[in-house]
């Protein structure tokens, strides 16, 4: 049993659906779905009787739900007396990240604010290596980045690293492209459309060392600015490779713009994402961002 059940189970009994919840905690149904399934096989016991017209306490569900209700108020007791402390912390939190997990970041960052009201937060996006040399030289606190195959960045002393994703590079075209109807792609089909690809060392090794794409030849263009490479891709102007947790959570490939394919002949495993900070900096405010930013960014797993 866990707090994230418990919240599920109050929202499917206050609205009255998991649909309903879904919509209000922005997370998928199925979610909400199997989270509520897990805690009703633990406690042996069925919570709601769920149909197409919602979801219905049973007895002992509403017993349980009252609990759920009971238990979250407390913790919202903690966390105001918490919060009392954290009015007084001043300061900024200066945060870096590669540009895919920043459109889900929002809601950390409006919670953490809320939970910090003094705190001044400065977002850039840049390259993973910027990020990993600009928090070296405590021109930022913390920061979300790609890791490099080889893993360059765990030889340097004084950065702490935690690995949140792992995952493989993907292609992504146009909906209007003949590949569009395909289940996946050769490195041999790759190299014969041109590429617009995010200009990050780590996006470049994979072009080099796996692919090997010519880079005069078959790109585009390469940039920081992912909205350009997506409108790019949208209009069948070319192709592009990213990793899988950021093209399948991309708007455009939500929206069925844009459709993510499998490479067929290539063992991978793209390193992944991670955050990284200071040892010899951290604090008590970049530990609390750094594992708020974990739970949030884990759970483009799920989505």
């Amino acid at each position: 049993m866990n707090i994230e059940q418990l919240r599920y189970v109050v929202e499917v009994a206050t609205v009255g659906s998991i649909s309903g919840a879904a919509q209000t905690l922005y997370v998928t149904q199925s979610a909400i779905s199997q989270s509520i399934t897990n805690l009703e096989k633990e406690l042996g016991v069925k919570v709601f009787i769920r149909s197409r017209n919602g979801a219905i306490p049973t007895d002992i569900g509403k017993v349980i739900i009252q609990k759920a209700f009971e238990t979250l108020d407390k913790l919202d007791e903690i966390r105001l007396e918490a919060h009392a402390d954290n009015q007084l912390i001043e300061g900024r939190l200066r945060l870096g990240t590669i540009p895919s997990p920043l459109m889900h970041l929002t809601k950390t960052l409006a919670l953490f604010k809320k939970d910090y009201p003094n705190i001044t937060m400065n977002v850039s996006e840049i390259s993973s290596q910027s990020i990993i040399d600009d928090i070296a030289n405590d021109k930022l606190d913390i920061g979300l980045v790609g890791l490099s195959m080889e893993g360059k960045e765990f030889y340097h002393q004084d950065i702490e690293i935690k690995v949140i994703l792992r995952g493989k590079m993907v292609v992504a075209v146009s909906k209007h492209s003949k590949l569009a109807f395909a289940e996946s792609i050769t490195l041999e089909e790759i190299r014969k459309h041109l590429l617009v690809i995010y200009e990050d060392e780590r996006m470049w090794e994979f072009i080099r060392e796996i692919a090997a794409i010519n880079r005069d030849e078959n790109i585009l263009f390469s940039t920081n600015n992912t909205d350009a490479i997506r409108n790019a891709v949208k209009e069948n102007l070319a192709i592009t490779i990213a990793p899988d947790y950021t093209i399948n959570n991309d708007p455009y490939v939500l929206a069925n713009e844009i459709v993510p394919l499998e490479i067929a002949d290539v063992e991978q495993e793209y390193p992944g994402m991670a955050i990284v900070w200071s040892k010899s900096r951290s604090n008590r405010l970049i530990n609390n961002f750094a594992s708020r930013l974990e739970a949030d960014i884990m759970k483009l797993k799920h989505m």
